[in-house]
C-alpha cells in the first residue's frame, strides 16, 4: 500500500533493501556486489520521512520494459485483465460487508477472489465471472494482487495470456487478450 495514495491500482513489485534511501534519492541505482544494476531506488516506508525503515527499488526487468515502452510508444503500455477484487488489508467494516455478501469464501489463500468483472474487459470476454478465484497467470501461481500485477507488468495491451481460475472447486484455464483500462477500476466494492 505504499503507492495507494498516488493510484487506484499501483504496481508495488519492489526489491526491499536496507540501502539508505532518503527523500531525493529516488532514481538512484541499486547494484549488486558485481556492480550490475538490479533496481532503481524509488520509495521508503518511514514514520519520519527519512531513512528509518525500509527502502524499495523497482526491479531492473520492470525498468527495461518501461524504458522500452517510452521509447517505442511515447508512454508506458499498461495492460489489464479487467477485474475488481478485494484489496489486502481492508478494514473491519469492509470485512463484515464481504462476510455477509460472500460468506468466508472470499478469504481464500488460493488466489485472487474476483468481486466484479466489468463488461468489455479482457476477463469478461474470456468468461471469467464474479466469485471466481484466479490462481495462475501464464502458468505462474498468483496468491495476491501484487503478484498478479508483477506478472502483468511484463505484458502490453493486445498480448495473449492464459489465466487459470477456480469456479465451484473446478479448475479452468482460458486465454485472454489484455486490454487497456476502460472502466472505473475499484479494488473493493462500496459497502
Amino acid at each position: 500500500g505504499i503507492n495507494r495514495q498516488q493510484d487506484n491500482s499501483p504496481i508495488e513489485s519492489f526489491i526491499q533493501t536496507d540501502a539508505a534511501v532518503n527523500p531525493g534519492n529516488s532514481g538512484g541505482a541499486l547494484v549488486n556486489t558485481s556492480g550490475e544494476l538490479i533496481g532503481i531506488n524509488s520509495a521508503i516506508a518511514s514514520q519520519t520521512g527519512s531513512y528509518i525503515g525500509y527502502s524499495y527499488a523497482i526491479p531492473v526487468n520492470m525498468v527495461k520494459k518501461i524504458v522500452t515502452d517510452i521509447v517505442k510508444y511515447g508512454r508506458v503500455q499498461r495492460a489489464y485483465i479487467g477485474i475488481s477484487y478485494i484489496a489486502e488489508g481492508i478494514g473491519e467494516a469492509e470485512e463484515k460487508f464481504y462476510d455477509q455478501k460472500y460468506g468466508t469464501k472470499w478469504k481464500t489463500s488460493e488466489g485472487i477472489f474476483v468481486t466484479e468483472v466489468p463488461q468489455g474487459g479482457a476477463a469478461d470476454a474470456a468468461g471469467i465471472k464474479s466469485e471466481d478465484i484466479i490462481t495462475k497467470f501464464n502458468g505462474q501461481p498468483v496468491t495476491s494482487m501484487s503478484e498478479l500485477q508483477d506478472q502483468l507488468t511484463r505484458y502490453k495491451t493486445g498480448d495473449k495470456v492464459t489465466v487459470t481460475y477456480k469456479r465451484g472447486g473446478k479448475e479452468n484455464e482460458v486465454t485472454l487478450t489484455l486490454k487497456k483500462q476502460s472502466w472505473q477500476y475499484r479494488c473493493s466494492e462500496e459497502y
